[in-house]
């Protein structure tokens, strides 16, 4: 689309404005500068993400028409189809024909290589500030406006500033027909703050931290390139990622954009789902501030793992268009961009890159003081500190999630009958554990005990606590062994080896003590089978440190999983690894098993045994 002539385009307030931030991108970009006599020079204005495109094109006619030192300039653009598609042959058609362009390129398409060539430079074009408003509407309506009142109108969207604005209308009339409109508005769903919230860890304290940011940006104290702009959010199913979200954008008094890649993907072929997410994208640019949600983040793929497929030419073209939205919205101002994810490892490398989503924060499960606030929080204060207590025993393992289900089942029997939510409601409305008794129990304890003893024995980490509960919900572990580790520990091979014997040390004492194998230590993805495994294909084929010394980029589960199944020398280097492991497990096993089965007793019979007890009888046996 080649916007000419000139004089068709009508000045506006919001073109006259926005041609501001368009003559100081094309300044940048070297327009007023002399140049020899007929030299053609090419200009690309890169818009910010959420930008009117048409009336940013308009304005760019209409600047060259006004600004004197511009009028050797055309201006072109591409054209934008219903479905999001893009047509730059008009410009093509230019390039060849017409005087020095400037080219207005919408945010988040690629830019095609013949315009690249061409362009002498492609210079981004900044937001709208207070000051470009406050000189627009000098230039329009001749109409002074205080930079402090600009700074306030700018807290509401362009959209509606402009609407608002009439030649003539002063500013406090302006500020108070916006102020008046967004009181009016519909309020956001009421829920918890994240002061309201538990469990959340370093996710609530950077929240917290995001909400004081926000409101200095708000102020004028706070340049947006000191927020932080970008989040990846990662926990089990049910951890309450979007309940995190949700409570994020009521503490920073922000707008929310909550999305997911399933929800992308649903409108269709590939260039709708472009337009999906282009959609979100520019809904968040709207209604700044806003956080912008992106469950199933994971979703999106990886460029690595889908090389080769027949879907990568498609999932190519959705990451590279997400790291220009992702980009784009970098260059705008108050947007805050969260990936929620169950799997980080499988998130492209480049979209965790400074400038996008750079920081990692894992939300974990509740622990026991977490999870009594919970059931004051969800089920009310009526109950005892006893009832309570009983609560947070019946629910370990449990996320957010599986309280504010239990709530509304607990609740609704409550309401039944009349009366407040009871114990014997909640405790109706859980899932039915699975008792740990017999046979079963002596055989995890005996699993467990094995972990406690080679780990201690090895010095791998701090032993905290071993368990094995009296009953257990689905999904859930039968027991465990808890070692704590260094932040951030500088591992050298023996350790890594270390590591895989406590993994294998389980299976080792059922073999050694209960003379058989159970099936738990390989029933399902991150057993012990399967984590054992996948630390010794990080060791053959990524650290160096198994039999060759080739590095293969490996970043994910999956990856890992599948190089094992399709090479054989690589599975016969990792069946290697785990053979000389486990033989380290069972000689540890077997030198202390006095040590294991008496820890395996006190598991049986009490459930839980601290890591200190542990370390006295292994002394006490070996001595």
């Amino acid at each position: 689309m080649t916007n000419l002539p000139n004089g068709r385009r009508t000045v506006t307030l919001e073109r006259v404005t926005y041609g501001f931030a368009l003559k100081t991108a094309a300044r940048l970009g070297g327009a007023f500068k002399k140049t020899e006599s007929g030299r053609q020079i090419v200009i690309v204005l890169r818009l910010p993400v959420g930008s009117a495109f048409d009336e940013y094109v308009a304005a760019a006619s209409v600047m060259v028409r006004e600004v004197e030192a511009l009028r050797n300039f055309a201006v072109a653009a591409p054209r934008i189809g219903n479905k999001g598609g893009i047509d730059f042959q008009t410009i093509s058609s230019d390039l060849k024909s017409r005087p020095s362009l400037l080219i207005v390129w919408p945010s988040g398409y690629a830019m095609p290589r013949e315009i690249a060539l061409a362009a002498d430079r492609a210079v981004d074009v900044g937001p709208v500030r207070p000051f470009h408003l406050v000189a627009g509407a000098k230039q329009f309506a001749s109409q002074n406006i205080d930079l402090a009142e600009a700074r306030k109108m700018m807290e509401y969207p362009l959209s509606e500033v402009f609407a608002a604005f009439r030649t003539g209308r002063p500013a406090s009339s302006v500020l108070a027909r916006l102020t008046e409109m967004a009181d009016n508005a519909p309020r956001p769903v009421d829920g918890p703050s994240l002061g309201d919230l538990v469990g959340y860890g370093e996710a609530r304290t950077w929240g917290l931290s995001l909400a004081q940011d926000i409101g200095a940006w708000r102020e004028g104290a706070l340049a947006w390139t000191d927020v932080d702009g970008g989040l990846l959010l990662s926990g089990a199913p049910g951890t309450g990622k979007t309940m995190f979200a949700g409570a994020l954008a009521r503490s920073c008094g922000a707008h929310l954009v909550a999305t997911s890649v399933a929800r992308w993907q649903a409108a269709g072929r590939l260039d709708d789902t472009l337009k999906a997410m282009r959609k979100s994208f520019d809904e968040a640019s709207t209604h700044k501030p806003s956080i912008l949600f992106i469950d199933e983040f994971d979703g999106i793929s990886d460029r690595a793992r889908v090389v080769g497929t027949e879907h990568e030419t498609y999932w190519t073209q959705v990451i590279n268009f997400l790291l220009e939205l992702i980009d784009g919205h970098e260059r705008l101002e108050g947007v805050v961009v969260i990936g929620a994810t169950n799997h980080p490892d499988a998130i492209d490398a480049a979209l965790l890159r400074p400038g996008r989503l750079d920081r990692h924060i894992k939300i974990s499960l509740p622990d026991n003081e977490e999870r009594k606030h919970l059931a004051r929080t969800y089920f009310g204060d009526q109950l005892s500190e006893s009832d309570v207590e009983a609560i947070a025993a019946a629910t370990a393992g449990f996320a957010g999630a599986h309280f504010e289900k239990t709530s509304r089942e607990a609740r609704r029997a409550a309401r039944r009958t009349g009366r407040a939510v009871s114990i014997e409601d909640v405790l109706a409305a859980l899932p039915v554990p699975k008792r740990i008794a017999g046979g079963e129990r002596r055989m995890v304890a005996i699993h467990e005990a094995g972990h406690a003893v080679v780990g201690v024995r090895l010095g791998v980490g701090e032993l905290k606590t071993v368990a094995v509960p009296w009953e257990a919900h689905a999904s859930h572990p039968l027991g465990f062994a808890h070692f704590q580790f260094d932040e951030n520990p500088l591992w050298d091979r023996q350790e890594y080896l270390d590591q895989v014997a406590v993994t294998l040390g389980g299976r080792a004492a059922e073999e050694m003590i209960l003379g058989t194998a159970f099936d738990g230590a390989g029933a399902a993805e991150g057993c012990d089978l399967h984590k054992a495994s996948d630390l010794a294909t990080m060791l053959e084929l990524q650290l160096g440190m198994g039999e060759g010394l080739a590095y293969f980029n490996l970043k994910s589960v999956e990856q890992r999983d599948r190089i094992r199944q399709n090479n054989t020398v690589v599975a016969a280097r990792v069946e290697r690894l785990l053979g000389r492991e486990m033989a380290r497990s069972r000689e540890i096993v077997t030198r202390f098993r006095a040590a294991v089965e008496k820890i395996a007793d006190i598991l049986a019979e009490k459930a839980i045994i601290e890591g200190d007890e542990v370390r006295r009888i292994i002394r006490e046996t070996s001595r």
